[in-house]
């Protein structure tokens, strides 16, 4: 283990520290109904982010579904040789 893996590791144990702290302060100073609703707030917006990003790969891969269907059909169509009578005969 290197140094500055080390290093880094001391800085997220202080991180993480700190946020704890300032968590435990924040719920002596306002109180636990307010630690409450930024906790509901912030699983809201996980859940709406989370559904979000969903959504966004089902569209994307629709959406590679159908360029590829509409690819196979064309090369089927350039692949077939013209029965149709030509203009002018």
């Amino acid at each position: 283990m290197s140094l500055n893996t080390i290093l880094a590791a001391g800085q997220a144990v202080a991180a993480v520290h700190t946020a704890v702290d300032q968590v435990i302060n924040a719920a002596l100073y306002y109180g636990p109904g307010a630690l409450a609703l930024t906790a509901t707030i912030a699983a809201f917006r996980a859940c709406a982010w989370v559904t979000g990003r969903y959504h966004q790969l089902a569209q994307d891969r629709a959406d590679r579904r159908a360029y590829t269907a509409r690819a196979h059909r064309l090369h089927q169509v350039a692949d077939t040789p013209n029965h149709a009578p030509e203009e002018g005969r």
